[in-house]
């Protein structure tokens, strides 16, 4: 019944959803040489909640947990992007620390005995985290790819276990155990790739076209008016530095100029609340396609993954509010158990009010065949997912997600929600 359910609801996404999508009227723009560059640093207070699980497995003996965790944490992290004509590059690192509590259940069992207990646990939480990315163009629509990540992660906790136990001659008997315990996780994952096309940046392109309706909203304009516009912002914005800090009257004074002597408009105040708006993550208008090999590494089961993957995105810009967002990637996992074909599809919308807040709303397909020696068993999922980002001030920002994982099978991930609130100041 369950697994019905799933793909009823598969099916009238599939019906519905997707030719909504192709109702909108598409912004053609071209923006492929307009650059994008950014450096911030930020520091706050994040909450997060979300399922996990964690299990091994031998010859002897194997071991299954899951626990619904929730963590608060002081966070520093320094982002950087920088889209050129030629490169695309990222690098994002951050460390946060911060109580940690949760509940789930266990089972232990071995040749010897068998544990099946409940249990909760309190503690801290510290982790650090690296993201570098490089798409190198060689020219305007032909790059290679590589992308590096690490991340690890330190729990030390309480744990109060309440469940049985059973010997090898079956006696069952209660179980009941406190005990202090630290848990180290590490991963790297890692990909190259080769690509077409190229998803371009339009932030500036949007505070152009949001400033020219503002304050000029008597005119119309060509898209070659509020790309040129677009290009003094990038200017403007581009040359930034976080350690230094900038004067937004001095620009916004450069930018009047700009409109008064090389638009040839009529003198306007722009308001400093608007012009220190608009500072979101890349808003993307392109479609690229990419392919490669991959490999993750993780000091815990599964251990060693590797294979390679074929991933298409395409984002429209279909006006100064809307932003329609698709991606589908589809990849083959090697394991030293059992292969995985995973694939996932997503379709999003993304609204932006004015240049101070976006809503994001979407939904993801994820299916999977689990390729065993015999034959393979198929799997799938479904993901919708929401966030909110605004901006109070120039500085003070707040960022939330929710993602709600519903599956066919606990195989291919571990249902429930995923939750993420940070209130934080930034330094751009």
């Amino acid at each position: 019944m369950k697994y019905s359910q799933l793909s009823a609801m598969v099916t009238l996404i599939a019906v519905f959803v997707v030719p909504v999508s192709g109702l909108a009227q598409l912004h053609k723009i071209q923006t492929d040489k307009l650059e994008f560059r950014r450096h911030e640093i930020n520091w706050g207070l994040n909450y997060s909640g979300a399922n996990e699980r964690e299990s091994w497995k031998t010859d002897d003996a194997k071991y299954y947990e899951e626990i619904s965790t929730n963590s608060v944490n002081l966070f520093l992290e320094n982002r950087y992007w920088n889209f050129s004509e030629n490169r695309q590059q990222q690098f994002f690192v951050s460390a946060k620390a911060g109580p940690l509590w949760g509940n789930g259940n266990w089972n232990d069992s071995s040749y010897i005995e068998e544990i099946d207990a409940e249990h909760r646990l309190t503690g801290l939480r510290a982790a650090i985290s690296a993201d570098y990315s490089l798409r190198y163009y060689y020219n305007n629509r032909n790059y290679t790819l590589l992308q590096v990540n690490a991340a690890a992660q330190y729990d030390w906790y309480n744990q109060t276990s309440e469940g049985t136990i059973a010997d090898s001659n079956l006696v069952v008997s209660d179980y009941m155990n406190d005990s202090k315990g630290d848990r180290l996780r590490t991963e790297i994952n890692a990909r190259a790739g080769w690509g077409l096309g190229r998803l371009t940046a339009v932030n500036h392109f949007m505070t152009a076209e949001y400033l020219l309706t503002k304050y000029y909203s008597e005119q119309d304009f060509s898209q070659d008016e509020i790309m040129l516009l677009a290009e003094e912002i990038a200017r403007l914005k581009n040359s930034r530095d976080p350690r230094i800090s900038h004067q937004p009257e001095i620009e916004i004074k450069q930018l009047e100029d700009f409109l008064n002597q090389k638009m040839i408009q009529i003198p306007k105040r722009i308001m400093v609340a608007d012009w220190e708006s608009g500072e979101f993550s890349p808003r993307y208008n392109g479609s690229r396609v990419e392919f490669g090999p991959f490999f993750q590494y993780y000091n815990r089961e599964p251990d060693f993954v590797y294979g390679g993957y074929l991933m298409l995105e395409n984002a429209r810009y279909c006006n100064m509010k809307w932003n329609r967002n698709f991606s589908a990637a589809i990849n083959y996992n090697a394991y030293k158990h059992n292969d995985w074909v995973l694939g996932e599809i997503r379709l999003g919308w993304s609204y932006f009010q004015q240049l101070q807040s976006q809503w994001d709303l979407g939904l993801k397909y994820i299916p999977g065949l689990e390729i065993g020696d015999e034959k393979a068993f198929f799997y799938q999922g479904v993901v919708p997912y929401f966030s909110w980002f605004t901006q109070l001030n120039s500085k003070n920002r707040i960022d939330m997600s929710l993602a709600w994982r519903i599956t066919s099978d606990e195989k291919l991930m571990l249902p429930g929600p995923e939750i993420s609130v940070s209130v934080y100041r930034s330094k751009y």
